[in-house]
């Protein structure tokens, strides 16, 4: 396996298909591979959703968990651009370059449909006046407010610029490096 392909990527979450994106976008002619655990998103449904039973029954690959798109792509879709929670990658590059990305994350989402969404904002908010009359101190952040269908078409659609260019191995979990 490893002379059929350039780059080999573990996981389809967030991380894994951005870094797909990007490769395809740049063109770097690179053979891509990408290995994921769990399977495609329109395969990813919960036996509990199914009706099939009410409980969780262990699945061997959680369709809520793993999958294309990762443990986020059913979620209600809340993308957090802030460095005062959700991580660390300010440390690494600094607090500026990494508001930088993640408003380029946040274009990137808009650009594949994800525009209807709405942008929240802490800052200046009455949220935030109410707040520290009553001396709570909100941290800053702005959130680009997917919701579950429209996270699901921008999972979709970047899905659908990246088929032809790399190449998906689903249910296929990377047991060793």
């Amino acid at each position: 396996m490893n002379n059929k392909y350039d780059i080999i990527i573990a996981g389809a979450g967030a991380s894994g298909v951005f870094m797909t994106y990007e490769l395809t976008k740049l063109g770097v002619g690179a053979r891509v591979l990408m290995l994921e655990k769990g399977s495609p998103l329109e395969q990813r449904i919960c036996p509990i959703k199914k009706g099939i039973t009410d409980k969780c029954i262990k699945c061997s690959s959680c369709s809520i968990m793993n999958g294309y798109g990762g443990a986020g792509a059913l979620s209600d879709g809340k993308y957090n651009i802030t460095n005062e929670f959700g991580g660390d990658l300010y440390r690494y590059v600094g607090r500026e370059k990494a508001m930088e990305l993640m408003l380029y994350v946040d274009s990137v989402l808009c650009e594949l449909d994800g525009n209807e969404a709405r942008l929240y904002s802490t800052k200046s908010s009455d949220l935030k006046t109410l707040a520290l009359k009553n001396n709570l101190h909100l941290l800053d952040a702005s959130v680009r407010h997917l919701g579950t269908d429209i996270n699901y078409k921008v999972l979709e659609n970047l899905y659908a610029q990246l088929k032809d260019k790399v190449e998906f191995h689903f249910l296929t979990p990377v047991k060793a490096l």
